[in-house]
């Protein structure tokens, strides 16, 4: 779907470049081919066209398969690049008044597993560290048998959550979901989800 406002909106972009603030939507046509590669900018513009009217489309992208985006908030977005793949990004606040782009990047099967980057608004890797991920054994609630589950769950997979309501980020370890029935029902009592805060320069769990 190409329209023509799609146009007249990436010339807007273009000679906004150089402000000192930007939306999402802006951040979201602007990201580096590198980090977002299945969808072009005009592919970009078209999701938003689509979403805005309330369009549930999914446009082609550059691997021939179908991605759509499911939610838009002012500083929230969520994409569905494939069936099994993922993107969220979050507009955050640093401690400095500057405002940080979140990236969490998800591959599921049965089970899900995240990866998470932190860019400057202008798409930029930031390199300290703004969060440490949890160890499987933090999922566990204490236990006399939690080291037996523990020798279950051998393998890390995490998935990631931004909350489009506020600046948390929910962790939860998805090994169960590929365990037989039997396994999965043993460990599964036992684990709790972990949730984290932004504080403007890290994640910092919550208590």
């Amino acid at each position: 779907m190409k329209r023509k406002y799609s146009i007249a909106l990436l010339m807007l972009l273009l000679l906004c470049g150089n402000a000192s603030a930007q939306s999402l939507r802006e951040a979201f046509v602007k990201m580096p081919v590198g980090l977002l590669p299945l969808l072009q900018g005009n592919d970009r513009l078209d999701l938003l066209d689509l979403y805005d009217a309330k369009l549930d489309i999914k446009v082609t992208n550059r691997l021939d398969g179908k991605s759509s985006l499911k939610e838009l908030t002012a500083d929230y977005l969520l994409l569905s690049l494939s069936p099994s793949s993922s993107m969220q990004i979050k507009m955050l606040p640093s401690h400095n008044g500057d405002t940080l782009l979140c990236v969490v990047n998800t591959v599921t099967a049965e089970a899900a597993d995240s990866r998470i980057r932190l860019y400057t608004k202008d798409w930029q890797p930031v390199n300290e560290a703004f969060f440490a991920p949890p160890a499987i054994a933090d999922f566990f609630t204490p236990s006399d048998s939690v080291g037996e589950l523990l020798d279950l769950a051998d393998i890390y997979l995490v998935e990631l959550k931004l909350s489009p309501d506020d600046n948390t980020l929910v962790a939860e370890y998805t090994l169960p979901r590929y365990m037989t029935k039997e396994d999965a029902e043993r460990v599964l009592p036992s684990l709790h989800k972990i949730v984290y805060v932004w504080d403007g320069k890290e994640f910092r769990r919550k208590d």
